[in-house]
């Protein structure tokens, strides 16, 4: 419990710094913060490239928008709305283009510390169960973070963590079957 207290603490003092110019203390939490980006915007887009651009201009936003963010200890809360609205504002600017191929696309994928089995049943999920899994699962923030981030009440951000678990649970279940069946032939 104090580790993480320490950690809280360490963060909000580079969020302090990074807030009054020091671009290292911006490189510092950016750094630390890479991965709950890419897995945030893997849970909504499923284009690598997309992923890329999306965390490339919540890059962006961040670094002029960091002072704007009043607390600082709620940063990776911040952060993880500013890669949500990446994600969606590129969304919408795609929105009227027809791909060629509508495949998903299989790719290497930067999230090494999750089993190619997990990614890909999350990827066959809905966009909102995807999302909230990540964010519970992936990147540890707490339901009461992923309410507020997502503009939701926490009654509703526990709702859709349930949803996503029970949708987890049985496609995952249903891959299993067909792994045994295709042994079994």
């Amino acid at each position: 419990m104090r580790k993480a207290v320490r950690n809280i603490g360490s963060t909000d003092k580079w969020v302090r710094k990074a807030q009054s110019g020091d671009k290292e203390a911006f490189v510092r939490l950016m750094e630390e913060s890479q991965l709950s980006m890419y897995r945030t915007a893997k849970a909504i887009l499923h284009n690598e490239t997309d992923v890329e651009d999306a965390v490339q201009e919540a890059l962006c936003r961040a670094f002029y928008k960091l002072h704007t963010l009043r607390q600082p200890k709620f940063f990776k809360t911040w952060l993880t709305r500013v890669v949500i609205n990446c994600c969606y504002d590129l969304l919408r600017q795609q929105k009227g283009l027809l791909p060629l191929e509508v495949v998903p696309e299989e790719s290497e994928s930067d999230d090494r510390d999750t089993p190619l089995d997990v990614q890909r049943v999350l990827a066959e999920l809905s966009e909102n169960d995807r999302l909230i899994l990540t964010l519970y699962y992936l990147n540890d923030l707490p339901v009461k973070e992923i309410a507020r981030m997502l503009s939701i009440t926490e009654g509703a951000a526990k709702m859709r963590l349930s949803h996503g678990r029970k949708k987890f649970r049985e496609t995952y279940g249903d891959r299993e079957q067909e792994v045994e069946s295709w042994q079994r032939k």
